[in-house]
């Protein structure tokens, strides 16, 4: 079992070492020594964990995949599936979707890596973005896009993905350039009233942009 523990724990230690390298360089420009040295691991775990740099970055990738659909959307959006014929249900259904990218990505535990790895491969085609594409952008604008089709079934695909990217940008953003905006703001980490009123923003200008007018969850900068 010990020895198991260990096994595991140097994986996961090449996982972060790479992830870290990769969000901060680019995946072209990561080298298995870098790896190994960031690691403080010896380059032939590399391949013995995993096969090689390729096969270590594709772990990479999906360690970043599995976290970020621990809570699908789908599963965010699931409680207002029954009432989603009301403006209460379906603002409630597009804060939920905001809610989560917003925990998902200001979470302590969510190593800082993650979001800027998917940065990067949003800038590069190849196998890499194939897998993210797949197992994670597709069903998270597909079930987005499903939301709006039914709270609004005139829209058409541009202007659905043009909600998605109003929804979930401003709080990409704020991760891929955490540095700038926690120095602009003058704080060490974002927090929890500064992440509602970012909630609440984004939330009441899709709510705009759709037409809806609930007052159970019209934003509290309102109030």
């Amino acid at each position: 079992m010990k020895k198991y523990a260990s096994s595991e724990q140097t994986r996961l230690t090449l996982i972060n070492a790479a992830g870290e390298l990769a969000a901060e360089m680019g995946f072209p420009n990561v080298s298995t020594r870098a790896i190994a040295v960031r690691a403080n691991e010896n380059i032939g775990s590399i391949h013995y964990h995993f096969g090689g740099k390729e096969q270590l970055f594709e772990a990479v990738v999906q360690e970043v995949v599995k976290r970020c659909n621990a809570c699908p959307v789908s599963q965010a959006v699931e409680p207002f599936y029954n009432v989603l014929d009301t403006p209460a249900g379906q603002s409630g259904a597009l804060r939920a979707i905001v809610k989560r990218e917003i925990t998902l990505l200001f979470d302590p535990d969510f190593p800082p890596w993650h979001s800027r790895v998917v940065y990067q491969l949003m800038q590069q085609k190849g196998r890499l973005q194939d897998i993210m594409t797949r197992d994670l952008f597709t069903p998270i604008v597909e079930t987005i896009e499903s939301l709006l089709k039914r709270i609004d079934s005139s829209l058409d695909r541009e202007e659905t993905f043009l909600i998605i990217t109003q929804m979930i940008s401003p709080i990409a953003s704020h991760a891929d350039y955490m540095s700038y905006c926690l120095d602009h703001l003058g704080t060490d980490h974002y927090s929890a009233g500064y992440l509602q009123k970012m909630e609440d923003m984004i939330v009441r200008k899709i709510e705009l942009l759709l037409g809806l007018t609930s007052q159970k969850f019209k934003s509290t900068l309102e109030e």
